[in-house]
């Protein structure tokens, strides 16, 4: 069986424009990490990520907007993407460069790859 990180790389290949991606717990602590370079570190923004996705889970409570699919950052440089996986105990976050990325791709690719690994997280 494939390691969380493991899988985090080979999603890599298959984001457009990738950086970097994370699985992280709803404390904020990173699971497990890849990133393209050096330079991008998932775990210095995990913990930040972690507050922005928890106020719009409860602000899109408040609306009664139903279940968030996804959470969208877009920034002059980056598109950053979190996705809960099943449960809500833990989310998928990519960012991608805005120039080269495609949020279709993104969006399909997370919802897969948040699927794997919930399956492979330990019970």
């Amino acid at each position: 069986m494939s390691t969380l990180d493991d899988i985090l790389k080979e999603m890599s290949s298959e984001v457009t424009g990738y950086i970097a991606s994370a699985l992280v717990d709803l404390e904020g602590l990173n699971i497990a990490s890849h990133s393209s370079d050096k330079a991008a570190n998932p775990e210095t923004i995990s913990a930040q990520l972690t507050l922005l996705l928890k106020l719009a889970d409860v602000s899109v409570e408040k609306l009664g907007a139903g279940v968030i699919e996804d959470n969208l950052t877009t920034t002059e440089n980056a598109y950053i993407l979190m996705r809960f996986l099943p449960g809500k105990q833990y989310y998928l976050s990519i960012a991608a460069h805005r120039k080269t990325g495609n949020l279709g791709n993104m969006r399909l690719i997370s919802r897969i790859y948040a699927e794997r690994l919930s399956k492979a997280l330990p019970s």
